[in-house]
């Protein structure tokens, strides 16, 4: 027997502005890229489907980067992505509907409708994310970017949430320095990586600062290492071992 969908409380909506990626009218795809009357549109298919809004908000999203490495200049390359927007909305309780039907009601693919995560903090995080405010490497969008189209306003929940979003962001910045210094300290062990590469990147500094004492004994490790293979080396050296 297939399992039933549930329905969803919360959402996310991510698209870009091409009109081949939503099934809407011409009259509505007029309005692409227009985020207001974007908002309006999207507000007014779901509450005619049924749907009721507690909160809607949304954001275009034009200046988000994707790093590729580049190992000639030990740095990153930035590629910008596609410009699109961001659209959450809360239901009340019994009053959203299954992914596929808000993809549908929506005019888009089932793909580009995000469902929360589990917890009770679902939909703060989705709030959080709107501006990127707990990752600190992402850009850093304007909190008056932000619409309301239902609910409390923005602006308000960031208020309200400030301390404890930049103490999630601290919490996921820590976390992925440790992913990086494994990065760093092989790199220094290769030859790859050496202390000024990592002082002439912020992040790789950045990194340094907070795990200084695993950087500066992998340093003074390859150091030493390079030192006493140059004395293996010495013609003396050899000479010496020979006569053991």
């Amino acid at each position: 027997m297939a399992r039933k969908l549930a329905d969803l409380e919360t959402m996310m909506l991510v698209q870009d502005f091409q009109p081949q990626h939503w099934n809407w009218t011409n009259d509505e795809k007029k309005q692409l890229g227009n985020l207001g009357e974007m908002g309006k549109i999207i507000k007014s298919r779901l509450e005619n489907a049924g749907c009721e809004i507690l909160e809607m908000h949304g954001i275009r999203h034009d200046k988000d980067e994707n790093k590729i490495w580049n190992e000639y200049k030990m740095d990153y390359d930035i590629n910008f992505q596609s410009n699109h927007a961001h659209f959450i909305a809360k239901f009340k309780k019994g009053k959203g509907k299954t992914l596929p039907e808000l993809a549908k009601i929506v005019g888009v693919e089932e793909s580009y409708i995000e469902k929360p995560k589990s917890g009770r903090y679902a939909f703060d995080n989705m709030l959080s994310y709107l501006i990127h405010i707990k990752y600190d490497k992402k850009y850093q969008y304007d909190v008056h970017t932000v619409y309301t189209f239902a609910g409390k306003k923005y602006i308000e929940h960031y208020r309200e949430r400030y301390e404890s979003w930049m103490r999630g962001r601290a919490k996921k910045s820590v976390a992925s320095t440790k992913e990086l210094v494994d990065f760093l300290i092989n790199g220094i062990a290769d030859g790859a990586i050496t202390f000024d590469n990592i002082v002439s990147n912020e992040e790789w500094m950045k990194v340094y600062i907070i795990n200084s004492s695993r950087i500066d004994t992998a340093i003074n490790a390859r150091e030493k290492a390079i030192k006493q293979q140059k004395l293996l080396n010495t013609p003396n050296y050899q000479e010496r071992l020979g006569q053991k």
